[in-house]
C-alpha cells in the first residue's frame, strides 16, 4: 500500500512541531551535505539559524538552493519536504536564538544556552518552500 500526501492542515501541524529536521544543502563542488538543524515555521515560511563559519553557510551562499526534511520517527511515519531558495542575513538574533533553543531544549536548558550565545552574529536562514512533498502512513491508499 503506497501513503497518502499529508492534508495542509497535518502538514502544517508537523511543522510547528520542534522535530529536528536534515537540511540538504550542495557543496561548492557538487557533493551533498546534510545536517540536522533547529527550525521554525510561521506563516508558510522556514526560518533557522547557522554559524557565519559553518560549512552550510558556505554552502547556501555559493548555491541557495536546500531541502529540508521532517519526518517523526515512529509509525504510522508522515515526512514533510521542502524545497526551495534560501535568503541569508547575517545579525543579532537573539529573541529568536531563545524561543529556539526553549522549544526544543526545555526552558532551564534553552534559557541557559541562548544566554550563552547572546549577542552574537548569526545567519538567519530563510525560504518559502516552492515544492512540498508529503506522506502519510496513517492515511494509506487502498
Amino acid at each position: 500500500m503506497l501513503p497518502m500526501p499529508m492534508k495542509k492542515k497535518d502538514l502544517e501541524k508537523l511543522l510547528k512541531k520542534p522535530i529536528v529536521a536534515v537540511v540538504a544543502v550542495t557543496a561548492p563542488d557538487g557533493a551533498p551535505h546534510a545536517v540536522p538543524t533547529w527550525y521554525e515555521y510561521a506563516d508558510g515560511q522556514i526560518v533557522f539559524h547557522t554559524g557565519p563559519e559553518t560549512f552550510k553557510y558556505k554552502c547556501l551562499a555559493h548555491d541557495p538552493r536546500i531541502t529540508l526534511v521532517v519526518d517523526t520517527k515512529e509509525a504510522p511515519y508522515k515526512t514533510v519536504v521542502l524545497k526551495g531558495r534560501a535568503t541569508l542575513e547575517e545579525k543579532i538574533d537573539d529573541k529568536r536564538t531563545e524561543r529556539m533553543a526553549v522549544e526544543y531544549l526545555g526552558k532551564k536548558l534553552g534559557k541557559a544556552y541562548a544566554k550563552s550565545l547572546k549577542g552574537s552574529k548569526v545567519v538567519v536562514v530563510s525560504f518559502k518552500p516552492s515544492r512540498t512533498i508529503s506522506w502519510d502512513y496513517a492515511r494509506e491508499r487502498p
